[in-house]
């Protein structure tokens, strides 16, 4: 069902969280979703950015246009505020472990939005956990992508300099961005960014049981139905092994059936089809054959040895 009112500020305390994703990632979101609220007291509003139905216009020059599609939904969430009150724009490959409250109380001290500075490893500063203040950021898709076509705008200085924001403080400490990288008792928010082994595609992720952990207690506890997971399977947005493994007794000692690894090696994660288009055709063959061995690597070490 389609979203189309604007949030507006009805209660300070209530934490505003919008999630970049289209509908093959809804099951991440949910569990991102109730990550955050199994973690916090505070009343939390999530929703997928898609769902409020904002056209957003193409750039006339292919090196400007959004790398997935997704990519520019984050620039609508202060008009979705009906610029007011504050948010926190995620993406939907998350897992959260820590109280979110002190994200969201984090005070701008002048700047427009907060995030985290450089990612693990060296990476460059991800605009993938955000506070907007939507009250000072008067943003508008159309005047963003006429800057874009004009060439006031890059993709570049879009995405990953965030241009369009008068003051950005990079304040937002790391673990709430940990990339691929989990500390128990120390970090905030795990980011699984490796989309080959992301959770909910592959069973090779080193914290994948975290996030199939809190996708079991999401379904114990009625957050998610076993028949929304089923349905997940069915259309091809997760993998068809992750049936058997949330409703086994004990994840620990859980290893899948040949049958469930077949099926595996067939499913075709969603993701294929952006980065197809936008690495070419060779790098995503690449990828599926690396898919593909890990699966079947996989399949011999579940397997008992025969004497």
């Amino acid at each position: 069902m389609e979203e189309t009112m604007l949030h507006t500020v009805s209660d300070p305390e209530l934490v505003r969280v919008f999630v970049a994703a289209t509908p093959a990632e809804w099951l991440p979101m949910k569990v991102l979703e109730f990550s955050i609220r199994e973690q916090t007291e505070l009343p939390v509003e999530l929703s997928a950015i898609y769902t409020h139905a904002r056209t957003i216009p193409v750039p006339k020059d292919p090196a400007n246009r959004a790398r997935t599609p997704f990519s520019f939904q984050r620039f609508l969430i202060p008009e979705l505020c009906n610029f007011q009150g504050k948010a926190i724009y995620m993406d939907a490959d998350m897992q959260v472990f820590q109280d979110i409250s002190s994200l969201w109380k984090t005070p701008f001290l002048g700047s427009d939005l907060q995030t985290v500075g450089n990612g693990s490893g060296g990476r460059r500063s991800q605009f993938s956990v955000v506070l907007l203040d939507c009250a000072q950021l008067n943003w508008k898709i159309e005047d963003i992508i006429a800057q874009l076509d004009d060439g006031t705008l890059t993709y570049q200085t879009l995405m990953f300099d965030m241009k369009v924001a008068k003051s950005v403080s990079y304040s937002l400490p790391e673990k709430w961005n940990s990339l691929e990288h989990f500390e128990r008792g120390e970090t905030c928010l795990l980011h699984y960014t490796d989309m080959n082994i992301q959770p909910w595609v592959s069973l090779s992720n080193p914290n994948g049981q975290l996030w199939v952990e809190c996708l079991k207690r999401a379904i114990e506890q009625g957050f998610i139905t076993r028949q929304q997971l089923n349905q997940e399977v069915a259309l091809g947005h997760v993998r068809p092994s992750l049936i058997s493994q949330v409703t086994s007794d004990s994840l620990s000692n859980w290893k899948p059936s040949l049958g469930e690894i077949w099926r595996d090696l067939h499913f075709s994660p969603p993701f294929y089809a952006i980065t197809a288009s936008n690495k070419g055709g060779l790098r995503t063959a690449l990828s599926k054959l690396s898919r593909a061995l890990q699966i079947l690597k996989l399949a011999v070490v579940s397997q008992p040895a025969h004497r």
